[in-house]
């Protein structure tokens, strides 16, 4: 008799776990469908160009649902839709929180790329900041390094050679500016800067004829010929180079 209860005992044990197994499957069923709904109300935002409401929506998401392939992807869309926005601050700390929480997701290369062109961003006008522009090389950098065959690799060189553009010609404009109030000392630092730091932005030429000038006048005659020399090997029919007469 004892036997026969602890049967029904086991019996009605392995029918409540089951009951119980079927109950978690269910809830996971229902929180992944709850999921992709709350994922599709963002995307349809993001895709109509509310980024306001996409961000919300998706920071709601991973509030309510923080595991699973939806939240991660909401992660990296609040990242994009921040940086359409223009919030090139928040951008980028939403793609650099993507990165750290899954470095070997294989949209992380994306995440790099968002990164690099929020920073990118932060270049504003009169209110010009070399700092983002050298952070957004760094990152671009590593993406380059770190994924030469992504499909964001090619855009991020462009934009490095850009960026190369820009800090040669802004160093360069400080060059003169310290030139024509003849402050030649720091001109030339700032002449050589150019030409050591940036030899591919096309400032590098001037750069040069600038810093053969700053030289002449500080009476470093042979520091002025070994410029000069330098500019006619590298520009041979360059403009400042039929300056040097």
């Amino acid at each position: 008799m004892r036997k026969r209860s602890l049967l029904v005992v086991a019996v009605l044990t392995l029918a409540a776990a089951g009951c119980a197994s079927d109950n978690h499957h269910d809830k996971l069923l229902d929180s992944h469908e709850a999921a992709a709904t709350m994922y599709q109300t963002a995307k349809n935002a993001q895709d109509r160009g509310d980024y306001g409401s996409a961000v919300r929506d998706y920071q709601d998401l991973e509030a309510m649902y923080p595991y699973g392939p939806y939240a991660e992807q909401a992660q990296l869309n609040t990242a994009y839709s921040f940086y359409k926005q223009g919030d090139s601050k928040a951008a980028t700390a939403a793609a650099e929180r993507f990165i750290k929480l899954h470095p070997v997701n294989p949209y992380v290369d994306y995440a790099w790329y968002l990164k690099g062109i929020s920073e990118y961003q932060a270049i504003e006008g009169a209110n010009w900041n070399p700092v983002p522009l050298h952070q957004a090389f760094a990152t671009f950098e590593t993406l380059v390094k770190r994924w030469p065959k992504s499909a964001y690799a090619a855009d991020a060189r462009l934009r490095m050679e850009k960026i190369i553009d820009l800090l040669g010609k802004r160093n360069l404009d400080i060059c003169k500016f310290y030139y024509v109030r003849d402050a030649y000392v720091a001109s030339a630092n700032r002449c050589s800067e150019v030409v050591t730091k940036y030899q591919l932005s096309p400032a590098r030429e001037e750069a040069l004829y600038y810093l053969y000038q700053s030289y002449k006048h500080l009476n470093l005659g042979h520091l002025a010929q070994n410029t000069a020399a330098i500019l006619r090997y590298n520009y041979p029919k360059g403009k400042y180079t039929q300056k040097l007469g």
